[in-house]
């Protein structure tokens, strides 16, 4: 039922085919404008440096739109007061959180998978690959809870969408900030998988666990809320 309402609403699934477009966009269209930008500025590299980047922000976008997908379909089911039904179903509350927030996260680590296998622009170790897609998806959860627990609507719930992209924010920081200074933002789980990818460092994932703890407790706790 849940893919089906996707496939049936045109904005959400142009959503979901988005991550394959810019896959494909990154991995061709970035080493030519690198040469075309070399030649230009008579340089040996301008983002060849960044190019984990690239495929960090590809890692992190793909469970975004599939959890924006999600949002979209809760707070349609929340207007109708479909979700309520289903809790006295017997799929239950958790059979609807499972279906909704646990299922969608899992599709997209796969989807992720795959498009990081055929598209990175470098080379990634095989855990961190799996620890980047498994957290990407963990951090798209937060996005979507978010986004329900304080829309009423899909135009609420579209604009606060928009504002929680802030969260992969935390993505950029360790690329561009050096200092100390960059820790002001470690209440993003983001920064922590970007420290994770840029450092390699295993004990990365911890921190941002724990992050993404500290924002899933309260989202949660706002969500049920709201749909009991």
């Amino acid at each position: 039922m849940f893919l089906r309402q996707i496939v049936e609403d045109r904005m959400l699934f142009a959503v979901l085919t988005a991550p394959a477009l810019v896959a494909v966009l990154f991995r061709f269209g970035a080493p030519r404008l690198e040469a075309w930008l070399c030649l230009y500025y008579d340089r040996t590299a301008v983002l060849s440096g960044y190019y984990r980047l690239f495929d960090l922000f590809l890692a992190g976008m793909t469970p975004f739109f599939f959890s924006f997908a999600s949002s979209m379909v809760m707070l349609t089911e929340y207007d109708e007061s479909i979700a309520k039904y289903t809790a006295v179903t017997p799929v239950g509350k958790r059979g609807y959180v499972v279906s909704r927030l646990v299922f969608p996260a899992a599709i997209s680590f796969l989807y992720s998978l795959l498009l990081m296998f055929f598209f990175t622009l470098s080379v990634w170790p095989a855990a961190l690959l799996l620890a980047a897609c498994a957290l990407s998806c963990l951090f798209s959860m937060i996005v979507c809870l978010l986004v329900v627990a304080f829309s009423h609507n899909r135009v609420e719930g579209l604009a606060i969408y928009k504002l929680s992209g802030m969260i992969l924010l935390g993505l950029f920081i360790p690329f561009f900030l050096r200092s100390g200074v960059q820790y002001l933002f470690s209440f993003l789980p983001s920064f922590w998988l970007g420290k994770l990818c840029l450092e390699e460092g295993v004990w990365t994932v911890i921190p941002a666990l724990l992050s993404a703890a500290l924002w899933l407790w309260p989202l949660y706790g706002k969500f049920e809320a709201k749909f009991s």
